[in-house]
């Protein structure tokens, strides 16, 4: 037979019965209480996480400017290699060591260095010399155009000494004692000859070294997947960049070649020396066109003065101009496009940001490496899963 259990009620529960009702409240408020604490530790966390980003990067920012003397040629170096690697590995592939190709390929790159400076050297130190005196006469020929701003600030100076109290000591002038001439001459000079060392000697020990470093990179992965993604990640890197920094300089050196030709056609003073600065500044988005058209400007209209000898021809000095934008505007809106296509595209707005804050840092040499540095860097986004959002903010 199967045992009936009975429950039997003990007299003091239910006499306690009562008391029961009073304390889950208390239970409910203490189970709050900890799933309010609960949600306010991620919130606490996410908070610290965002400061220690903001953090890192001031950290990381300040660092690159403070170490600008040896990050900058370093990362130049850097650049220039992945532009002459695949020649390097042609060479070797013909039989070359790499030893010997990156001896041949910077040996060129230094004779043309040297001639082409040579060649600008003396249109370039003339057009310095000029410089004041053109500008002297441009001046002069606009001085109608200054003739009210003239007149206000000597309506300003009139002001002033009639509101001045009779006995009263003037303003103190106050004057800032400049370092000579000669002294920044030969500090600009010396860093300027310590980048260069560093660049050709970091340039000529990547290139020499040939696969070294992505074979030590792959070793030091520790699973086989991720060996492939380093792997994949460095040539796409290697390919994307030398596709992109090579087809800009031909493209750039073609525009030089015919802003320089159109120039010449014209008859503006220098037009090598004009073709190159174009060439050079296209490798500055936006700005560079900017800066060279308002250049080509102001030097047309001092090398073209009207044959009456009154004022300027500014039919001549307005074609100089018109010649530079129409060249720059058929190389952005359909050789380059075409040439590089939709695989490369960056934001204009992120464009503008990188090439501020590249000036910030790194002065002229990070305004050149901005949009370098920005594709390196979406290109490494492309390839991580969890820095694909930054990689879509950069993308056009």
């Amino acid at each position: 037979m199967s045992e009936l259990k009975v429950a039997t009620i003990d007299p003091t529960e239910e006499s306690g019965a009562e008391d029961r009702p009073s304390t889950q409240p208390h239970a409910a408020h203490s189970t709050s209480g900890r799933l309010a604490e609960r949600s306010g530790q991620p919130r606490e966390r996410s908070l610290e996480r965002r400061c220690l980003i903001l953090l890192t990067g001031l950290a990381v920012f300040y660092t690159f400017y403070f170490t600008r003397a040896i990050l900058l040629p370093m990362t130049l170096a850097v650049m220039l290699s992945l532009v002459l690697k695949p020649i390097v590995n042609r060479m070797h592939r013909w039989g070359v060591p790499h030893f010997v190709s990156a001896t041949l390929v910077l040996t060129v790159i230094g004779v043309m260095t040297v001639f082409g400076a040579r060649a600008l050297w003396q249109p370039a130190s003339e057009m310095l010399a000029d410089a004041p005196h053109s500008l002297r006469e441009v001046g002069e020929s606009l001085r109608d155009l200054a003739a009210p701003i003239q007149q206000i600030q000597q309506a300003q100076s009139e002001m002033s000494k009639m509101t001045a109290t009779p006995g009263e000591p003037g303003p103190l002038e106050v004057r800032i004692k400049q370092p000579a001439l000669t002294s920044d001459v030969l500090s600009t000079t010396g860093g300027f000859a310590t980048g260069t060392i560093i660049v050709f000697s970091l340039l000529f020990f990547l290139l020499a070294a040939g696969d070294r470093f992505l074979v030590k990179t792959v070793e030091v992965m520790p699973t086989w997947r991720e060996k492939r993604d380093v792997v994949v990640l460095l040539q796409d890197l290697q390919s994307k960049i030398s596709t992109y920094l090579g087809a800009i300089t031909v493209i750039n050196i073609a525009l030089g070649a015919t802003i320089g030709a159109g120039l010449w056609l014209i008859g503006m003073p220098n037009p090598l020396l004009w073709g190159v600065i174009a060439a050079l500044l296209n490798y500055i988005p936006f700005a560079g066109l900017v800066i060279g058209t308002c250049l080509v400007f102001l030097s047309a209209m001092a090398a073209f003065p009207d044959p009456s000898g009154n004022g300027i021809d500014i039919g001549r000095a307005l074609l100089a101009p018109a010649i530079y934008l129409g060249a720059n505007g058929i190389e952005a809106n359909v050789i380059t496009p075409a040439v590089l296509g939709r695989s490369i595209s960056l934001n204009p707005v992120v464009i503008l940001l990188a090439v501020f804050i590249g000036g910030w840092v790194w002065g002229i040499g990070g305004i050149f490496l901005a949009v370098p540095i920005l594709l390196v860097v979406k290109i490494a986004c492309d390839h991580y899963t969890s820095l694909k959002p930054v990689s879509v903010f950069l993308a056009s």
